[in-house]
């Protein structure tokens, strides 16, 4: 994988950090305000962000888009995230984060579908071994209950996968800012809905200061940053290998937690981190393989099939 891969390696890694700390202040949020008002102010005002810097430019875009390029990732996303925040509010954040972590199994497979996309078996053991990794790393070496929380993390998880596929696809012919506006605000409204039609309404005055705060940080940082990284890595990475990466975020969800709310790792935890970081490692050298394979086969049939145009014009 050449270096300006790994420039876009690292955007899901500071994406990944992102969120694992969101991950582990969001539940400090839901002392006083419920998880739909919680998206819903969250998204707002990430929306309101993207309004004012590209506004303008968005707009534009999506009027002369056709819905395909933009609707499927955005109503993926936005199925994603509710159903995420609702699990945490339902089962424990360990078991939420195991789950929302498993686009790497879903992916491949969308990709066969929407990107017509042929899945490379090589990557088969390594996402098995990711997967067995978080489970030590998020069960932690307690047990592992399945109940409604644990269906909503896991229907997360195959639609971020969906949000990534289609998302892939969509910025082919529109533009970061663009794409992560529409995921952004298509979510949001639906938070907004849900929130009106399920939940009491809010007690703006009830709502506590680390509340607030905990908003500020999940819509500037971990939707508007975070939205425009992955958006930003899937213009040159393939979205496989974004779901791969995107295994790290239980790892910094594990340190937050540690830091934040004094939850520790035990040693079969410790052990399944390093499985993980493991087989992101090679699964991302395995991707930039490929990809340069592609590209220098693309780069010989180019010169067979001009080969021929030279000697005739030569004769």
């Amino acid at each position: 994988m050449g270096s300006k891969s790994w420039t876009y390696v690292w955007c899901i890694v500071a994406q990944t950090a992102i969120f694992g700390l969101g991950n582990a202040v969001t539940k400090l949020a839901y002392d006083s305000i419920t998880p739909f008002w919680c998206l819903a102010l969250r998204f707002g005002l990430a929306l309101l962000v993207f309004a004012v810097f590209f506004g303008r430019r968005i707009v534009l875009q999506l009027r002369q888009a056709n819905l395909v390029d933009w609707l499927p990732a955005a109503l993926c996303m936005a199925v994603s995230y509710i159903s995420c925040n609702v699990a945490l509010a339902l089962t424990s954040a360990t078991n939420v984060g195991f789950l929302v972590a498993l686009p790497i199994v879903f992916t491949p497979v969308a990709a066969v579908f929407v990107l017509k996309r042929p899945y490379k078996l090589v990557h088969l053991p390594f996402q098995a071994l990711a997967v067995f990794g978080l489970y030590l790393l998020c069960c932690n070496g307690g047990a592992f209950v399945f109940g409604w929380g644990e269906v909503l993390a896991l229907v997360s998880a195959a639609s971020l996968a969906g949000a990534l596929v289609f998302g892939e696809r969509g910025l082919k012919s529109l533009d970061v800012a663009t794409v992560s506006a529409a995921q952004i605000g298509v979510t949001f409204v639906l938070s907004l809905v849900g929130a009106l039609s399920l939940e009491p309404m809010i007690d703006v005055a009830a709502v506590q200061p680390p509340a607030w705060g905990v908003i500020v940080f999940l819509a500037l940082l971990s939707t508007c940053l975070t939205f425009a990284l992955q958006n930003v890595a899937l213009t040159r990475l393939s979205s496989t290998t974004v779901s791969m990466l995107l295994c790290g975020e239980p790892l910094f969800t594990a340190a937050f937690s540690w830091i934040v709310l004094g939850e520790m790792l035990s040693g079969v935890g410790f052990a399944g981190a390093g499985l993980i970081v493991a087989c992101v490692l090679v699964e991302t050298y395995l991707d930039g393989r490929l990809a340069a394979n592609v590209r220098s086969k693309a780069r010989r049939g180019s010169r067979a099939s001009q080969s021929p145009a030279l000697e005739s014009g030569s004769s």
